[in-house]
């Protein structure tokens, strides 16, 4: 019953050489699926590199075409926009010169109405 477990060396050697070879051909296919894995991800981002630079390229376009619209409205708002302040101050300039007017015309009438009277009598 006790046996003694025994090996000649050519079959240790053998053995040492097929673990050796088993423990190589799995690191190599572990690498290999790395490898792949690796490959297959940066094919992915380079895709969507390239879809963010076609998306870059329209987005640069659209953000000159809203800068130039920008400097468009910038240059047109002196001339077209007026502040409520202006707008104020104009129309009261405007209603004290008829308010000014009316005076005028109404002292002219008084004038013309009493010379009449006058000339009259």
């Amino acid at each position: 019953m006790n046996q003694v477990f025994s090996l000649e060396t050519w079959q240790v050697v053998s053995l040492l050489i097929t673990l050796i070879g088993a423990f190589f051909a799995l690191a190599r296919m572990l690498l290999a699926a790395t490898t792949r894995t690796i490959d297959d991800k940066f094919k992915a981002l380079g895709e969507h590199l390239s879809k963010q630079d076609a998306a870059a390229v329209r987005n640069d376009e659209s953000l000159r075409r809203l800068e130039r619209d920008l400097m468009d409205m910038r240059a047109e708002l002196p001339r077209d926009y007026v502040r409520r302040e202006d707008y104020t101050q104009a129309i009261a300039t405007i209603m004290t010169k008829i308010d000014a007017m009316a005076l005028r015309f109404e002292q002219v009438l008084r004038d013309a109405l009493s010379n009449a009277k006058g000339g009259g009598q």
